[in-house]
């Protein structure tokens, strides 16, 4: 029983990342002069004097997601998706470390029309925004395939679903077909929504 409760609390810091993270975006984003959904990524809170703020949101919910990965490890008994899940805990630790690239008038400062300037650490930072989007998109898929042979089609539909939405949202943000920060946040609150869902359903 001790062991049942153990696991299920780290399945639950799982849903209390996303809401943490969904939280702190909220309340910076229309805390912080000169950003703009529409033209910036939110891991660009991470910069100026107020930055430290989203930097901790990065850190501690990737962390707590870590927690949640090896809750769902002993919950489904599996290694692939939790292995997925832990790596984009660590993405998140890693993009909490290392800052955004600056531009695009962010922070206070910039110039409107500098693009993102890539020094080393907005380049490990981009790197870790590959790592977490990549790794949570094939889990969704890898849980789906899960969820299938259990016999939960539902689940498993939901889960495939998710896993190719978000991809398709990134790239509608590159191409510019939606506002590339709108389309970053929907795609994150996706994965956090997901995230939060198949915890509780391990539960």
């Amino acid at each position: 029983m001790a062991a049942q409760a153990g696991t299920a609390r780290l399945l639950e810091v799982g849903g209390a990342a996303g809401i943490l993270f969904f939280a702190v975006t909220i309340v910076e984003i229309f805390a912080r002069p000169g950003f703009d959904i529409a033209r910036h990524a939110i891991s660009m809170l991470s910069l100026g004097p107020r930055g430290w703020v989203m930097k901790a949101a990065f850190i501690v919910s990737g962390l707590l997601v870590l927690a949640c990965a090896l809750g769902l490890r002993r919950a489904s008994g599996r290694i692939a998706g939790p292995a997925l899940v832990a790596l984009y805990g660590a993405g998140l630790v890693l993009a909490g470390l290392f800052d955004a690239p600056s531009g695009l008038g962010f922070p206070p400062g910039t110039a409107l029309d500098q693009q993102p300037v890539m020094t080393t650490g907005a380049i490990v930072h981009s790197i870790a925004f590959m790592l977490t989007f990549g790794s949570l998109i094939i889990a969704c898929f890898v849980f789906a395939f899960a969820f299938g042979r259990g016999g939960a089609r539902g689940a498993a539909a939901l889960s495939a679903l998710a896993g190719a939405a978000m991809p398709v949202l990134i790239a509608l943000g590159m191409a510019g077909t939606i506002a590339t920060g709108v389309a970053f946040y929907i795609a994150a609150m996706l994965a956090w929504a997901w995230l939060g869902w198949v915890a509780l359903r391990h539960r």
